[in-house]
């Protein structure tokens, strides 16, 4: 954990680390330097382990992290619908999902919004999800893919999402799991600590209650005791 702690709620077991990076740097963290960097640096064995593991498991059952939320949305929506990505990274899931849905995507990272920006038909903007207007815009789905946990106001930015989503509209979310049992057992060595990119971390069900504190009335959390993540479903 370097020179990070962790502070975790008594009550609803919510953690976030100490100290909180300042918001006013958090774009810089995701310049092309440091995207390259962090793709780069050396992983430790449990890490690679952990990685190795996921990709077997998504080869055995031939289903990726787009091909899930693609199969998600094509679940929930008609052809067509308007969807928000957000954390849009490269583009890699909207490279998919464009092929039936209409797509836009937003990423903080200026380097990765300008690689997703090369994909035909898929409106990319760059920015801070958190500071950005949309002039009304609303969707009818809108999908974090691993980027809940690198938000200081998790509860601002579900909120946010709540107001982007139109009627029965969806949020699809994958995070890491605070709660889960490799927590647990790695301590500070488990693979979901990553300071000072993830900065809060949940539980089944404290992600739950943020949701519905947020305005949505359907929520669907899948958590799995030896997974390192968890999904879910909330609807409008």
């Amino acid at each position: 954990m370097g020179a990070w702690g962790i502070e975790e709620c008594e009550n609803c077991g919510f953690a976030k680390i100490d100290p909180l990076p300042s918001r006013d740097n958090r774009q810089l963290c995701y310049s092309k330097e440091e995207v390259v960097a962090r793709n780069t640096k050396k992983k430790s064995f449990s890490r690679n382990l952990s990685r190795a593991a996921k990709r077997l498991f998504g080869k055995i059952t031939k289903r990726n992290k787009s091909e899930i939320f693609y199969n998600k949305l094509r679940k929930h929506l008609p052809p067509k619908s308007k969807i928000l990505d957000i954390g849009c990274g490269d583009g890699s899931f909207l490279q998919l999902a464009k092929n039936e849905f209409n797509c836009a995507g937003i990423e903080i990272s200026e380097y990765l919004a300008s690689l997703a920006g090369r994909i035909d038909g898929v409106g990319i903007r760059s920015g801070n999800f958190l500071n950005t207007d949309f002039k009304g815009e609303t969707y009818d789905a809108i999908t974090l893919i691993s980027l809940l946990e690198h938000l200081d106001d998790p509860l601002g930015a579900v909120r946010k999402c709540f107001n982007l989503l139109n009627r029965n509209g969806i949020l699809l979310l994958k995070t890491v799991n605070y709660g889960c049992i490799n927590r647990k057992i790695k301590r500070a060595k488990w693979t979901g600590f990553r300071p000072p990119d993830h900065v809060v971390y949940f539980t089944p069900r404290n992600l739950s209650r943020i949701l519905e504190k947020a305005g949505f009335s359907k929520v669907k959390v899948e958590a799995w005791p030896l997974n390192d993540n968890m999904y879910c479903d909330a609807v409008k």
